[in-house]
C-alpha cells in the first residue's frame, strides 16, 4: 500500500469512528426532538414511501397512517427473565420481565441510554460522558455491584465465548482482557490492510470480524472477513459494508452472521447470512422495498431467527425514519413482519431483546416498546413505567442499552442495593 493510500485509509478510519460517534450523540438531542414531533400534527401521514429526496410529507395526510399505535394486548405472557438498562439519569435497573417490577441498583457513570456488553457476570460500556474520542471504559461487576475503569478505548466487545473481552484502541489497536478480570492485558493487531470496525465483533474459534477497502480500483469495495489472531488466518466472508449482529451456539465452531452487501441502489439493501464454517450464505430482501435499519437486528437464542426492523419508506432527514419489526428464519431467508411493531426508528436504530427460550421478544426504538409471540406474532405493549409518556430522554424505562442477565445475578444485584 503507497504511503498516500495508507494516509487515505487513516483519514477515512477517523471519519468513520467520527460519525459513528456523532450518531450515538445526536441519538440523545434527535429523541427530544422527535418527541415534540410527535406531538404535532406533521407527524401524520409519515409512513408514506418514497425516495431519498421526497419532499416532507403534509400535515393533512390522512390520520389512518399515523405510526404509533397501542394495540389492545393479547393474552400471552413472558417468562420469568431478568433485564438490565440504565436510563438517561445514569441509574442501573434491573427488572423482572414476567412481573414487571423493576428496581435501581446503582447510579453509574454514564451519558444515559447507551450500551452494554455482557461478558462473565458483568457488564461493560464506554462512558461517552465526554467528548473525547477516546473514553473511559466502565465494568459493572454483577454479583457485587463494584464498578472499576478499564483501559480507555473506542469502544468494547466480548469474545463468542464470553470469556474475553475486548477494548478497541484505534482501527487496527484492541486491547485483550479477560472477563473475570484475571491475567494481564494483551494487545492485538490485525494484518496489514486490515482494520476493525467502530462496532466490532467476536466469532467462534476466537475469531474476530476485520474489514479492508481494495485500494486497486477506482471504487473502494469494502470487504468482511475473520481475522483469528491464534493462527493469523483471514477468512473473507463477502464483499459487505458492515455486520449487524452474530449468532455462536454455547461451544459450537460456527458462528451466523449477519451483514449488508457494500454497494446497492437507494439503501435498499439486502441482509446477509452467513456460516462462518460453511460459508453458506442466505439471502432476506425487504418486502417494503427500503431495505433494513442498521443497527437495530438480533439473533435468537437457537439462532432459527433474526429479528430486524424493516424500513417502511426511505432514510431521510426531513422526517423521523419509521419501521417495522420482522423475523427472518436464517436457513432460508424467509421474512415475516410483525404488523402490529411499528417503531420511529430515527439514527436508523432500533433495539431487539431476545428473552430465553426463544419464543419470545422485546423491541423497542425512541418512544415505544413492544412484546412480541416469535411464533403467532401477536403484539402487545411492553413497559417497566406504564404511567410514563414513554420517551426514553425522559423515561426510566427500558431503551437501547437493555440486555438479558441471569436471575442469580439479578438477585445479587438487588440484595447489593440495599
Amino acid at each position: 500500500m503507497s504511503g498516500s493510500a495508507a494516509s487515505g485509509s487513516a483519514a477515512d478510519l477517523t471519519a468513520l469512528f467520527a460519525e459513528a460517534r456523532r450518531r450515538r450523540r445526536r441519538r440523545r438531542i434527535t429523541a427530544a426532538a422527535v418527541s415534540l414531533a410527535v406531538a404535532g400534527s406533521v407527524m401524520i401521514g409519515l409512513t408514506a414511501g418514497g425516495g431519498h429526496h421526497d419532499p416532507a410529507p403534509r400535515a393533512a395526510a390522512s390520520p389512518r397512517r399515523a405510526v404509533i399505535t397501542k394495540p389492545r394486548a393479547p393474552g400471552f405472557t413472558l417468562p420469568a427473565a431478568h433485564v438490565a438498562w440504565v436510563d438517561y439519569n445514569g441509574k442501573l435497573h434491573i427488572g423482572d420481565v414476567a412481573t414487571g417490577a423493576q428496581h435501581v441498583v446503582a447510579n453509574i457513570p454514564s451519558d444515559g441510554g447507551g450500551w452494554f456488553v455482557r461478558a462473565s457476570g458483568h457488564l461493560y460500556w464506554p462512558d461517552f460522558n465526554t467528548n473525547k474520542n477516546i473514553v473511559a471504559i466502565r465494568d459493572y461487576d454483577l454479583a457485587t455491584g463494584k464498578i472499576r475503569q478499564l483501559p480507555r478505548g473506542e469502544s468494547v466487545f466480548a469474545s463468542a465465548d464470553g470469556r474475553h473481552v475486548y477494548i478497541l484502541r484505534t482501527g487496527t489497536s484492541l486491547v485483550e482482557l479477560a472477563a473475570d478480570g484475571s491475567g494481564s492485558p494483551r494487545t492485538l493487531t490485525p494484518p496489514a490492510g486490515w482494520y476493525f470496525s467502530y462496532s466490532p465483533v467476536g466469532v467462534a474459534d476466537g475469531g474476530i470480524v476485520v474489514n479492508a477497502n481494495d485500494d486497486r480500483g477506482k471504487v473502494h469495495v469494502p470487504t468482511i472477513a475473520i481475522w483469528y489472531p491464534g493462527t493469523g488466518q483471514v477468512q473473507v466472508i463477502g464483499r459487505g459494508g458492515g455486520v449487524m449482529d452474530e449468532y455462536t451456539p454455547r461451544g459450537g465452531s460456527y458462528s451466523l452472521l449477519a451483514w449488508t452487501p457494500g454497494s446497492c441502489a437507494l439503501r435498499n439493501c439486502p441482509l446477509k447470512i452467513t456460516n462462518t464454517a460453511t460459508l453458506v450464505t442466505v439471502t432476506a430482501r425487504s418486502p417494503l422495498g427500503h431495505g433494513f435499519t442498521d443497527p437495530g437486528g438480533a439473533f435468537s437464542p437457537d439462532g432459527r431467527s433474526l429479528a430486524v426492523f424493516v424500513r417502511r419508506a426511505s432514510i431521510n432527514s426531513s422526517w423521523p425514519n419509521h419501521s417495522e419489526l420482522a423475523l427472518i428464519n436464517t436457513r432460508t431467508g424467509t421474512l415475516r413482519l410483525v404488523r402490529a411493531a411499528r417503531l420511529i426508528t430515527q439514527e436508523d436504530a432500533g433495539w431487539v431483546l431476545w428473552l430465553p427460550g426463544g419464543q419470545r421478544l422485546l423491541a423497542g426504538a425512541l418512544l415505544y416498546s413492544y412484546a412480541v409471540d416469535a411464533k403467532t406474532l401477536a403484539v402487545r405493549p411492553f413497559f417497566f413505567f406504564p404511567g410514563n409518556e414513554h420517551d426514553i430522554m425522559t423515561s426510566p424505562d427500558v431503551n437501547f442499552s437493555a440486555v438479558v442477565i441471569p436471575g442469580r445475578y439479578a438477585r445479587q444485584a438487588r440484595r447489593g442495593s440495599r
